[in-house]
């Protein structure tokens, strides 16, 4: 599913670092333990660190 942009001015940026949490937040929600629910989170935490990278890197 291609994110929507909740308002013009936000960039294809934002919506994948929010498209990123959104996911974590579910999958947390509905892991088996609290230690699955953190590595979800770990997981996300390190994917968004890569993306900014990415951004930092590309401008």
């Amino acid at each position: 599913m291609r994110p929507v942009l909740a308002r013009p001015e936000q960039s294809p940026f934002s919506a994948e670092l929010l498209s990123i949490i959104r996911r974590a937040l579910r999958a947390a929600v509905q892991a088996p333990s609290d230690v699955a629910a953190l590595d979800i989170s770990a997981e996300a935490l390190l994917a968004v660190a890569s993306l900014v990278q990415s951004e930092v890197r590309h401008g």
